[in-house]
């Protein structure tokens, strides 16, 4: 239910773009910031913000922050509480299709996963920790320009999640 509700105020977003002409779909030192929500990936639902700058006609290059929550309940004695925090550098290769609408791309990420995990429950606190360590992914991907300035974006990959969707905006 939450996820409606994520993407509910989107597709609103999506649904007042203008119709006015738009530019090319990605071009040289184009600015832009993603927000999204991704699903699957076993860290719970990720909820994430990137911003990338192209640096040539093809090629752009960024970062990446999410965080995530997700509980784990242990029968009737309590449950665990696990947060993830990522952070990584990313960059993306844009291909060129005939359409000022869609931005297909795919790319690859690297970064570190803070991990932190809680017991809340009867009796003494089991053996937990926090940990963290490298990150890597891979994604495909498009964005949908409904105006100049406002679009969506879906990303399939390996890494922090499946499939990672949200609103984009051009800077």
């Amino acid at each position: 239910m939450n996820t409606l509700k994520t993407i509910g105020p989107v597709a609103l977003i999506l649904l007042m773009g203008s119709n006015s002409s738009f530019a090319q779909s990605f071009k040289r030192e184009d600015k832009f910031l993603n927000a999204g929500i991704g699903i699957g990936g076993g860290l719970g639902i990720p909820f994430g913000v990137s911003y990338e700058q192209a640096v040539s006609d093809r090629i752009s290059v960024g970062g990446y922050l999410a965080y995530s929550r997700k509980k784990e309940r242990w029968n009737e004695y309590g449950e665990w509480k696990y947060s993830y925090i990522l952070a990584a550098a990313r960059g993306s290769y844009h291909l060129k299709v005939n359409s000022d609408r869609f931005d297909p791309y795919g790319g690859a990420m690297l970064g570190y996963n803070v991990a932190s995990v809680k017991w809340s429950g009867e009796g003494s606190e089991p053996v937990s920790a926090s940990a963290g360590g490298l990150m890597w992914g891979l994604h495909i991907g498009t964005r949908y320009w409904a105006s100049e300035k406002v679009g969506a974006f879906a990303e399939i990959g390996y890494g922090a999640t499946v499939l990672n969707v949200g609103v984009a905006f051009r800077l």
